[in-house]
């Protein structure tokens, strides 16, 4: 009799532990209900974006330099002027420029003559005179210079020359003509332009 006892004594605490659970259970869901989840908003589908399209932004040309009259020395035949349709190539180009370089003018009378004699070089002398307006044009006056850059035609170690001036120089001055030249059709720097 005494082992009936255990066994109904331990069924009886089994049964409360079990009611006892499933009491607290029940009291711990009326307690708080929860809210179902919101689900999370989907992201929107993902589309391939196409490039933003930059217009090439134009800078206004300076009004044209005159070139200064070719010093006494120059033979007449060898100071063609500039806008020409077919140049005269220069055979003493070398002597010219030292002419031009080692007078006593201002530097902007030396940028006006070495402009005016640029068209007329070989492509040697054009990268020469390049490095030499790059050193002696100033960032305001830089249109003209600009222009030469944007001409796709000149031989590309002439272009190189003022690509590299042009790192050098404002944002104001450089980032409109590196646009230009990126959306040149065939100009042997637009990649490095981009």
């Amino acid at each position: 009799m005494q082992k009936t006892l255990k066994i109904l004594g331990g069924i009886g605490v089994f049964v409360a532990i079990v009611l006892a659970g499933i009491g607290v259970g029940w009291l711990a869901s009326r307690g708080s209900p929860e809210k179902p989840a919101k689900p999370a908003p989907e992201p929107p589908p993902m589309t391939e974006a196409a490039p933003p399209v930059v217009e090439p932004m134009h800078v206004a040309p300076k009004p044209s330099v005159t070139p200064a009259p070719a010093p006494a020395v120059v033979p007449v035949a060898e100071s063609v002027p500039a806008e020409t349709n077919s140049p005269t190539i220069l055979t003493n180009w070398e002597d010219r420029l030292d002419d031009i370089l080692g007078s006593d003018d201002d530097d902007t009378n030396k940028v006006r003559q070495l402009f005016a004699v640029f068209p007329n070089l070989p492509p040697d002398g054009q990268v020469e005179v390049a490095q030499h307006l790059s050193n002696l044009v100033e960032d305001d006056d830089y249109a003209p210079l600009g222009k030469l850059l944007t001409d796709p035609k000149l031989p590309p170690d002439v272009l190189d020359e003022l690509m590299s001036d042009l790192l050098n120089r404002p944002n104001a001055t450089k980032l409109p003509l590196f646009l230009e030249v990126a959306f040149t059709p065939n100009h042997p720097e637009a990649e490095e332009a981009r």
